[in-house]
């Protein structure tokens, strides 16, 4: 299992979390259990006893009830798949190497090649002779052995290579030598290669030896992923000069040599130290040398050799700042004869402290030179406050981190050598020079059994796989980029705007348009008056900006073309010139400071000012949360296919609106809706991206189309993707709250400000819900919140997953803390008091029935252990200074419905054919959360035939007109009982035949209808009743159908040296009601859990002061890992809860798991609290989300943060600024 997760790490997933992947793989190794010690296949089990999916038994156990029933009349399961179902193992269908390369292979292998490209010549040399001859006619050649640089650089930097060599076919290059003094590496030796050498010498040859070859082995467990490694080569490491590159410090601490040579002068070597880097990515390589090889030596008895890294996160993540750092003593004692420290992170090269090298040279290895060395390495490795990449404090503190680290280590192993000499480590020191290694994951899913009385066809309730699980897992599913090429089709570039606010003053597409296979350039000169106008609500936006820009990756023009590339490349050849606007309006503080304001609205509940008069204590305080960038899988696909008569139009589209996709095509063609349709197969992912923000892409593809006649194709880059399409709203909330000395609430008052972009999109609707959100899972009665949607230069912000009530329910969770850190009790006290119960009225004066909270909270608290779990907690973080433990339990209460009452309806069409089977269409879009598979179990419980007999093809607006995106977690309710009516019409019209003929078959009852001339096909509708409009100016209104309810534990450790976090158990309990699949579900509450979880602590967009997205793309934006799952990972669904409000008494599943991924941020606040008040600082602290390692570590003040000057900008401008 451990080569599953080490293969995995580097593969991002966003919808699953990750879970249910690595036990798919389980199930191919060799230790196929849950991964729990006491996992009861380990047991002896009875021969009929059945073993589950996750590899357990099921033991049919029971976890609660409603609140009159008894727990024990709801028995579990936890059998999401059966492993008995699935085909034997048969070697002969494993995947071969096709025999007939491997035919060719040595003859391919000893050639030369070359090719010869329009603008780019590619050698592959197989002799150094002839290497060091293409070097010498080509100096500025590029060698590339992986492409994972230069892939780089030729995408993103717009980069032309006119020659590239590869040197991996030559032996100097590609060999690995053992010799007395060390090992040498060819540069061409892949980092895989590498790693599997020093892993045999680790093992051969004495520890001391290979000290440096043990740190270079564990710091390539965190260097990219497998795959990178398989190809990326040492040589490449070190000729690219990243000033961020894992290996060079650690090559440049060891004192690695390297052997240079070229044709004129022949061999050299020189040293990797001080000297070898010159400037940004340049050093004293000559033009026309190559780096042959690299020599990196033994270490001896008394020499110490550690890496470190420190990244935002812990897989295959580029550093923030590492080091490597060597120490030699003199024989026999303590004194350091000679130290190399080389860091990364601190300048646009890798550097040496070589003042602090030089001064501690001699020095007994005590305290005295910690504290010495401390001082001398602020010194040596300044940083200027508006430093490339930012967190100028924070890396600034991770050196004297890591070198206190390495002390502390080498004075472990130095002193079990001389114990007469160094005092060994204390217990809370050990702490701090423990490797962490991620535990093999283990987890637990339970869901509540179906009644035995149940009919077998009927799926509902079962764990059904996923209608498409079987093409996507084999790559067989189409998404819009798969379809086949239609004749004459073309491609689209994008001119995007690089300014935040200007003017333009012209545009020049002459050059682009010389270019061959450019067919036509498109701009607001092609769409004429209010077709250029667009929007989600209002039609606040353009389609090509026309003379003025608001934000950077707006869309100013559109070039044509016959294929991708030349697309691209003549899109960055198109001018344009602007001249700047203020004011230029980025931030929240700077939006506020210019009263910009789109809109504000206001809920006041009681009277607040009277309530805080009263209360024993009242607390003011402040926070931000950050966006999210949606990053699906699939970005943003679309093609246009012109149907050459009467303006018709087809949109193939990956988007969650498809009418609303329709309606704005439409109007940019100036059309009727019906001449347009729009097709959604599927989509690789949405979360809210691709509600409205699509159309900005599909409006103009269909204006192009439309003008030449001819389908236009684009598929964005992940770059253009996060450029353009805005993210999740940053939050700013100022709040007061009043209370009394045991914890109860009794007024709140709240600003909320949300940074909405350039453009309203769907900015009131999310900040509403966030205003409606404020209070989570707590009752207040006097409550008054405002909410601002903040106008500002950033592409327009939009919907995600949650819709702004992950934002409100946060700031309540900060205030719920703060409370409990002023009172000095248990957080779980003050949110166990404050707790809704059924027949409590919200803030916005809705009354809640059939209210859950309780019973997750207390059930949650019972699975997880949580009263035993708090003392062992408690325990640890006494007895460690350097690493601490926070536990956090964390409810949600999340509303259901579109906020916007007309949205709340739904259509369907059921068609059934004379075979018996049926295909079907509803309103809602399929992104990979099931919706499909869930509408396919209503008809066939509603029809009463299997499941195998319905089909899905697409969602299109042809099918169902009038449709309501998928969002709002409301799809399945709405498209189910639009999907439920409908089966019923043509059940009843089945009636007198099953009457007429019961113990027929379904399809005799439908021939029959046939050749009665019974229609066969029916359209169904729904509406939830019960429901109305919010009314902000009254404080009245249903703005909900109902509530989801659900409770999570989590428990977390820090490193409070780097901010390093791991997230060691977290415990779920939801109420989904009476779960359609449950299969379903869990995937979607882990999958939700997981992106809350980058949410909450990886996740972070940084912008310039001018509005340019800095995080772009997954090199420099986190999303969490395979290894950030939690160690172990249990899941519950809670029993015995129907909810008469939704088809067949189930819940909405998609948003509401989301927030408990707080649980993980407000563990990590516990565990800061704890490192605080060992230094005895003030427990109530401001602590923004998300919960970086930069935020982790600066918050746990202590004896170096102390020693970090405040990066005092002066006239400077900051690297990012907070938007």
């Amino acid at each position: 299992m451990s080569q599953i997760n080490e293969f995995f790490t580097g593969n991002l997933c966003r919808c699953t979390g990750y879970r249910p992947i690595l036990d798919g793989y389980r199930s191919f190794t060799n230790d196929q259990t849950c991964g729990k010690r006491n996992c009861c296949r380990l047991k002896k089990a009875d021969s009929d006893t059945e073993i589950m999916a996750n590899g357990c038994i099921d033991t049919a156990s029971s976890n609660g009830a409603t609140e009159n029933r008894s727990s024990e009349e709801f028995l579990i399961d936890q059998d999401l798949y059966n492993i008995n179902h699935f085909s034997p193992y048969d070697p002969s269908q494993d995947v071969i190497f096709p025999p007939e390369l491997k035919v060719l292979h040595h003859e391919l292998h000893t050639q030369s090649l070359e090719y010869k490209g329009p603008r780019v010549t590619y050698y592959r040399p197989t002799s150094l002779s002839h290497l060091l001859n293409l070097k010498s006619l080509y100096p500025d050649a590029k060698l590339v052995v992986g492409n994972t640089e230069l892939g780089v650089e030729v995408k993103f930097k717009n980069q032309l290579y006119p020659v590239l060599i590869s040197p991996t076919h030559i032996k100097e290059l590609t060999s690995v030598v053992v010799s007395q003094s060390g090992i040498v590496v060819g540069s061409s030796v892949t980092l895989s290669t590498l790693e599997e050498k020093l892993r045999d010498l680790i093992e051969s040859q004495p520890e001391y030896k290979t000290r440096i070859f043990s740190a270079i082995v564990e710091m390539l467990r965190w260097f990219a992923g497998k795959q990178i490694r398989n190809v990326g080569a040492i040589g490449g490491n070190i000729m690219t000069g990243s000033p961020i590159s894992d290996l060079n410090p650690l090559l440049m601490a060891a004192g690695a040599k390297l052997s240079l040579c070229s044709q004129e002068r022949g061999y050299r070597e020189v040293e990797m130290d001080e000297h070898f880097f010159t400037g940004y990515r340049k050093n004293i390589v000559l033009a026309d040398e190559i780096l042959v090889s690299v020599h990196i030596p033994y270490t001896r008895e008394d020499e110490y050799f550690l890496g470190f890294k420190q990244a935002r996160r812990r897989d295959d993540d580029i550093a923030i700042v590492n080091a490597g750092m060597k120490v030699s003593f003199r024989s026999n004692d303590a004194v350091v004869n000679s130290l190399r420290m080389a860091f990364g992170g601190m300048a646009p090269t890798t550097v040496m402290a070589t003042k602090t090298m030089r001064e501690l040279a001699g020095k007994h290895w005590n305290s005295s030179l910690l504290e010495t060395g401390t001082s001398l390495l602020l010194q040596d490795l300044p940083l200027s406050p508006s430093a490339p990449g930012g967190m100028i404090e924070y890396r600034r503190a991770l050196t004297v981190s890591f070198f206190f680290k390495f002390y502390l280590s080498v004075r472990e192993q130095h002193s079990v050598k001389f114990p007469e000499l160094i005092a060994p480590l204390s217990a809370e020191e050990q702490g701090v020079v423990q490797i962490y290694h991620h535990p093999p994951p283990k987890s637990c899913q339970l869901f509540q059994k179906i009644s035995s009385s149940q009919d077998p066809i009927d799926p509902i309730g079962r764990p059904m796989c996923h209608s498409s699980a079987l093409k996507q897992a084999t790559g067989e599913a189409l998404y819009v980029d798969d379809m086949p090429h239609f004749s004459k089709e073309l491609y689209a570039g994008l001119v995007l705007s690089t300014r935040a606010h200007a003017r333009i003053i012209s545009i020049d597409e002459s050059e682009a348009l010389r270019l061959e296979g450019v067919e036509r350039f498109f701009c607001s000169k092609d769409l004429p008056g209010s077709r250029n106008e667009t929007g989600a609500i209002v039609h606040d936006e353009e389609v090509f900006a026309s003379k003025i820009v608001t934000c950077v990756g707006q869309l100013i023009g559109l070039i044509v073309a016959k294929d991708q590339s030349i697309a691209q490349r003549a899109a960055k050849l198109v001018r344009i010139k602007y001249e700047d606007i203020q004011p230029l309006v980025i931030t929240i503080q700077e939006a506020i400071v210019e009263k910009a304001y789109l809109n504000q609205w206001t809920i006041k509940k009681g009277e607040t000012e009277s309530a805080f008069k009263a209360a024993d204590h009242v607390l003011e305080g402040d926070m931000h949360m950050g966006g999210q960038e949606h990053f699906y899988l699939e970005t943003n696909a679309h093609l246009a296919v012109p149907k050459g008569e009467d303006g018709e139009m087809e949109i193939f589209s990956s988007c969650q609106n498809p009418t609303e996709t329709q309606k704005l095509v439409a109007k940019a063609l100036g059309v009727p809706e019906n001449r347009v349709v729009c097709h959604v197969k599927r989509m690789g992912g949405g979360f809210g991206g691709k509600e409205t923000r699509t159309s900005s892409i599909s409006i103009p593809l269909c204006v192009a189309a439309s003008a030449l006649n001819r389908p236009v194709r684009i598929m964005l880059d992940r770059d253009e993707d996060m450029v353009m399409t805005g993210t999740r709203h940053p939050f700013y909330a100022r709040w007061k709250v009043g209370f009394s000395s045991k914890g109860l609430l009794s007024a709140i008052e709240m600003d909320l400000y949300a940074n909405s972009g350039c453009s309203l999109d769907l900015s009131a609707a999310v900040i509403q819900r966030a205003m409606f959100s404020m209070d989570n899972a707590y009752k207040c009665d006097n409550t008054r919140v405002t909410g601002y949607a903040c106008k500002t230069n950033l592409a327009s912000n939009t919907a995600f997953r949650g819709f702004g009530g992950p934002q409100g329910m946060l700031f309540a969770e900060d205030v719920m803390t703060r409370i409990a850190a002023f009172l000095k009790i248990d957080p779980n006290m003050v949110r166990e008091k404050n707790l809704y119960a059924s027949g409590d009225k919200t803030h916005y004066n809705q009354l809640l029935e059939r209210c859950t909270i309780r019973r997750c909270w207390d059930e949650v608290l019972q699975q997880a252990d949580y009263d035993t779990r708090k003392g062992t907690v408690e325990k640890f973080n006494r007895e460690h200074k350097y690493r601490k433990r926070g536990l956090s339990v964390i409810p949600v209460k999340f509303g259901i419905s579109f906020t916007a009452h007309f949205l709340n309806q739904a259509g369907a069409l059921v068609l059934v054919y004379t075979d018996g089977s049926v295909l079907l269409s509803h309103g809602g879009t399929e992104m990979g959360q099931g919706l499909h598979t869930k509408m396919i179990q209503v008809a066939a419980r509603t029809l009463k035939i299997s499941a195998d007999q319905i089909h899905i093809s697409e969602t299109a607006t042809d099918k169902v007109p009038n449709t309501s995106p998928t969002a709002a977690s409301a799809s399945s309710d709405l498209n189910g009982m639009a999907v439920l009516n409908a089966c019923e019409k043509i059940l009843r019209r089945l009636k007198p035949y099953i009457s007429k003929d019961p113990d027929g078959s379904w399809e005799n009852w439908v021939k029959a209808a046939y050749f009665d001339r019974v229609s066969l096909s029916a359209t169904g509708f729904y509406r939830t009743p019960g429901i109305s409009d919010f009314d902000f100016g009254r404080n009245e209104g249903t703005p909900f159908n109902y509530f989801s309810y659900g409770a999570a534990v989590t428990e977390v450790e820090i490193d409070c040296l780097t901010g390093d976090h791991s997230v060691l158990r977290s415990d779920i309990m939801m109420d989904v009601g009476e779960s359609l699949n449950p299969a379903i579900d869990i995937g979607q509450i882990e999958g939700a859990f997981m992106q809350g979880l980058g949410l909450f602590t990886l996740e972070e967009l940084r912008y310039s002061p001018t509005g340019v997205l800095l995080t772009r793309g997954p090199g420099a934006y986190k999303i969490p890992g395979f290894q950030d799952i939690p160690s172990e990972f249990n899941v519950s669904l809670l029993r015995g809860a129907p909810n008469p409000r939704a088809v067949f008494s189930s819940k909405a599943v998609g948003e509401p798991p989301l927030f408990l991924a707080a649980s993980v941020f407000f563990g990590i606040r516990q565990a800061v609290e704890a490192a605080r008040a060992s230094y005895a600082l003030n427990p109530c602290f401001r602590f923004d989300s998300p919960a970086t390692a930069e935020r982790i570590r600066m918050s746990c003040q202590d004896f170096i943060t102390a020693k970090i000057e405040p990066a005092e900008l002066g006239d400077q401008k900051p690297w990012s600024v907070t938007v």
